[in-house]
């Protein structure tokens, strides 16, 4: 049936606090560890993104997961806050006590980087794909000394991350030497792959490090290796996060998205076969096209009395989700429609084992075993 708005119909989003001892770091860390809408009714796997500064930014970017991938504009992603306990030791690769010419004392702890990084790749990653239904693809995502910290993260494991959103990195002092060594980094790698999203914002102060970035990519960037660089000028620093984060995600899945209600884009199931086909080469996974995007094309095509078409459609939404009661019941729908009432019959009664509180199929059941009886 076509999916209906109720609240008491709403898929459940899940998010949870884990807490767990580090061995590499020798102390407990937290996760804020968010699930998407169809996670807990699916089997399905997930891209993951890890995102730095959690406290700051999880609320929205769980949001923008929601609303994007309502929309099919990004797949639905697993989303990983890794809580910090010191950032200025996590962020910086380097120990450097200078910001700005200056000795800050504050910076005492920086050079934790490396640790930090062996604990993301060691420790974190493997917990979070033994423990939940993870695809191969992951995105990292760093703000601030959390962009610093992504840039170095790039260069010392290019394969750990298969894209990265950067966020006005603020580089200075001792680990200014990542720009040095990033042009170089790029010449010898050029298998590199994926997306690089980097952003700032009008902050004067980190517009050094963000053109050097932009001007080495400009002349290294490996051929595969997508990149952008947006600039906020009505947004600072501490405001440029959002939009960052909104414009990083559609920059990553720009070829994501297929309009099931286009008549000339989904004409029938072949159409989004070729398109999933397409992303599964692109980011390396195989892709399945959702549930509910099947649903919304089956019905395009039915309600454009292409009953055959959509048939097919609803059908092999049934074969990818054989747990999912509203498929049965759509293509239930679709045969009634057609004239073909015991195949009706037979998914309707399987929509109503899956689901006993539909009520509409129900009534069909009662309906179509009566037309049978009198024919």
């Amino acid at each position: 049936m076509p999916l209906q708005a109720q609240d008491d119909n709403l898929p459940q989003r899940d998010q949870k606090k884990v807490v767990f001892t580090s061995k590499i770091l020798n102390e407990q860390r937290s996760l804020w560890i968010y699930t998407p809408a169809n996670y807990q009714s699916s089997r399905e796997k997930y891209p993951v993104l890890y995102l730095l500064d959690p406290d700051q930014n999880f609320a929205y970017v769980t949001e923008l997961e929601r609303f994007l991938s309502d929309r099919y504009r990004i797949p639905q992603l697993i989303v990983v806050g890794i809580v910090n306990n010191d950032r200025k030791k996590d962020f910086t690769p380097i120990h450097s006590l200078i910001f700005n010419g200056r000795i800050d004392s504050s910076l005492a702890t920086t050079g934790g980087g490396k640790d930090f990084l062996n604990f993301i790749k060691n420790e974190l990653i493997p917990y979070v794909d033994r423990n939940y239904r993870t695809q191969p693809y992951r995105i990292l995502s760093g703000h601030s000394l959390g962009g610093l910290f992504a840039v170095y993260c790039k260069e010392a494991d290019p394969g750990l991350f298969q894209s990265e959103i950067v966020i006005s990195p603020a580089i200075y002092g001792g680990n200014m030497e990542i720009l040095g060594r990033f042009s170089g980094f790029l010449r010898t790698h050029s298998e590199l792959t994926g997306y690089l999203s980097l952003s700032l914002g009008n902050e004067p102060g980190g517009k050094l490090a963000a053109d050097s970035l932009v001007t080495q990519l400009k002349q290294f960037a490996p051929k595969f290796l997508k990149w952008q660089y947006n600039t906020y000028m009505n947004e600072d620093h501490f405001s440029v996060g959002y939009k960052s984060m909104y414009d990083g995600l559609r920059f990553i899945f720009g070829d994501w998205f297929i309009n099931p209600q286009d008549t000339a884009s989904v004409r029938s199931y072949q159409d989004i076969a070729l398109h999933f086909a397409r992303l599964s080469k692109q980011y390396g996974y195989t892709i399945q096209a959702p549930e509910d995007f099947m649903n919304e094309c089956g019905y395009q095509r039915l309600n454009g009395g292409h009953v055959d078409q959509a048939i097919e459609i609803f059908a092999r939404n049934v074969e990818n989700h054989p747990g999912s009661s509203n498929a049965y019941d759509s293509l239930g729908e679709a045969y009634y429609l057609k004239g073909d009432l015991k195949s009706a019959l037979k998914n309707y009664r399987k929509s109503v084992l899956l689901n006993p509180q539909n009520q509409n199929g129900k009534n069909l059941i009662r309906k179509i075993e009566d037309k049978l009886q009198h024919r």
